[in-house]
């Protein structure tokens, strides 16, 4: 099943819109409980973290797939800014965007870094906690990279801090964090594409019993 697209915009317009489709969807579908519950999670997530991000955009939601498992879709055209970003960061004490804390906020900076650098992406280099830890070189598929200028993926991010947890204390904070994501522990992948002025973003998500 694919369910009808929805036009958002991040000022809020679409989102109830997406809710209903996502309700519809699981109806459809026969989802109950904690399925339920998650899939309207993941839709207010997904939605709200990207219209956080700086300047302005026009997008398409929708969701496919079955009982057994199914696929967020996120597109949109992006129009961002960057002196309304670098006015936004250094307002900040430490010249970095403070709201990006926890797993989407991480993955909303990647975003917004990646529209910035997409022909450099050498330079996506967040780091946070005591040891340097490389948030978004870490989780890209070099064999991705010959299809978008940035591809990040949340499943191969939790790899990579996974094998390096013994390294550093960074490490290890990166892991509770990903512990204590509610994304994180309810999704089964989060995929982010860039490509000039295109973002792709989508969300796996299966059904246990």
């Amino acid at each position: 099943m694919r369910t009808e697209e929805v036009y958002v915009k991040n000022d809020g317009t679409g989102l109830e819109f997406a809710l209903r489709v996502t309700d519809s969807f699981v109806k459809t579908q026969g989802l109950t409980g904690r399925n339920a519950m998650h899939m309207r999670l993941i839709t207010e997530e997904m939605i709200g973290m990207v219209s956080a991000i700086a300047g302005e955009f026009k997008s398409l939601f929708w969701i496919e797939g079955d009982d057994k498992e199914c696929t967020y879709h996120l597109t949109a055209d992006l129009e961002i800014d960057q002196e309304k970003r670098k006015e936004f960061l250094s307002a900040s004490t430490s010249g970095k965007n403070e709201s990006a804390r926890g797993i989407m906020g991480k993955i909303r900076e990647l975003i917004e870094i990646g529209m910035e650098n997409y022909e450099d992406v050498s330079k996506l280099q967040m780091q946070y906690g005591i040891d340097p830890v490389s948030y978004g070189m870490m989780g890209m598929d070099n064999d991705m990279m010959s299809q978008a200028a940035v591809q990040w993926s949340l499943q191969k991010y939790r790899d990579s801090v996974s094998d390096s947890i013994d390294e550093g204390e960074g490490y290890k904070e990166a892991w509770d964090e990903l512990e204590k994501s509610v994304i994180a522990n309810i999704t089964d992948d989060v995929r982010v594409g860039i490509m000039n002025d295109r973002l792709v973003l989508t969300i796996l998500k299966k059904f246990g019993s």
